[in-house]
């Protein structure tokens, strides 16, 4: 397993990784490989901080899926009950916009935005400048008849669950997931600093050498990305997730309702209210400047993967490689061998 790790640090020129396993009746390996800070040369360590970037997304779904079991909004309210001015915006459900099938544009992926992020990452940002972005492009296809990976279906419900419970995003998550579950080291940043004890998170450059971004403005990622946390919170979370605990039985059940993720046809990729399967495994990965993660859980083996990168453009997969290595050492009749 270090091996893996090794492997892929050295072919994706990473600084640092911290990988951990837990498989009820086996045992569990945990491992810190490389540094945290380049500069110093200060080793990484297991319990470091990092940007979990879209692991959000599993946060603010659930905040929703709570409002949902409290009776305050239901899957099937249209966005133009909230929030106006998009097309199909009396057509698109929050069901939708949590499984990514609304067919909104896609807010990073405008090319001004990624270019003026890419040069500032402290740049002045809002969710309603993500939503101003998505609503200068088309839709990609009418809601419902595609799917397509979204940051701003959860910039959108952000705004929705804020409206609703009445508080902050950050505040909302902090009561219902982090306070209840004893998740002390993950926290929803309202500055750029990170907290004591994180690793720095860096981006190759052009020319072949590490560039630092480990401050970035979390109000430009909000509730698709801005959250902070660690390898150990990460699987509590993840099993916490996958079981439902925090949501009524009919509600998890709503939420492991599967739709198809086109291209990761091999690993039996699926996505559902704001969480994805990946060969059986449950849970999320996430990309942001300077740091990528991926958590997953399997229910029937009761084993968790969790690995944390500290570096990583917005949109790369440092760690999903390595679980998906990981996963296939450790679960081998998951995998289809014969692709």
């Amino acid at each position: 397993m270090e091996q893996i790790v090794t492997q892929q640090m050295r072919e994706k020129s990473i600084p640092g990784v911290v990988a951990g396993v837990w498989i009820p009746g086996q045992g569990e390996w945990v491992a810190a490989v490389g540094e945290a800070d380049i500069t110093t040369g200060e080793p990484i360590e297991t319990g470091d901080k990092v940007r979990i970037a879209s692991n959000t997304k599993t946060f603010v779904a659930t905040v929703v899926l709570q409002l949902v079991d409290e009776g305050k909004l239901s899957l099937e309210d249209t966005l133009d009950s909230y929030i106006t001015g998009f097309t199909y915006g009396d057509e698109i459900t929050i069901r939708q916009l949590l499984n990514m099938t609304a067919g909104i544009f896609n807010f990073t992926e405008d090319k001004d935005f990624a270019a003026e992020f890419t040069a500032d990452p402290l740049m002045d940002f809002t969710p309603r400048d993500g939503l101003d972005i998505a609503l200068s492009h088309p839709p990609d296809f009418p809601p419902g008849e595609g799917w397509h990976y979204s940051d701003t279906n959860y910039e959108i419900l952000g705004l929705i669950a804020e409206e609703v419970a009445g508080g902050t995003i950050e505040e909302e998550i902090r009561r219902r997931i982090i306070e209840p579950l004893g998740l002390a080291d993950t926290s929803f940043p309202t500055t750029p600093d990170m907290p004591a004890g994180s690793a720095r998170g860096y981006v190759l450059g052009e020319k072949g050498d590490f560039e630092d971004y480990t401050g970035t403005n979390p109000a430009v990622s909000w509730a698709g990305g801005a959250m902070i946390s660690n390898l150990y919170d990460m699987r509590d979370w993840s099993k916490s997730l996958a079981n439902g605990d925090l949501l009524s039985s009919e509600t998890q059940e709503e939420r492991l309702e599967w739709v198809a993720m086109p291209g990761a046809e091999r690993v039996d990729g699926k996505y559902g209210l704001g969480i994805f399967s990946i060969a059986g495994f449950i849970g999320h990965n996430g990309a942001i400047f300077g740091y990528n993660s991926i958590a997953l859980y399997l229910p029937d083996e009761e084993a968790t993967i969790v690995v944390m990168a500290n570096k990583s453009t917005n949109d790369s997969d440092e760690t999903m490689k390595i679980f998906l290595d990981l996963a296939e050492l450790l679960f081998p009749e998951r995998f289809d061998q014969g692709s």
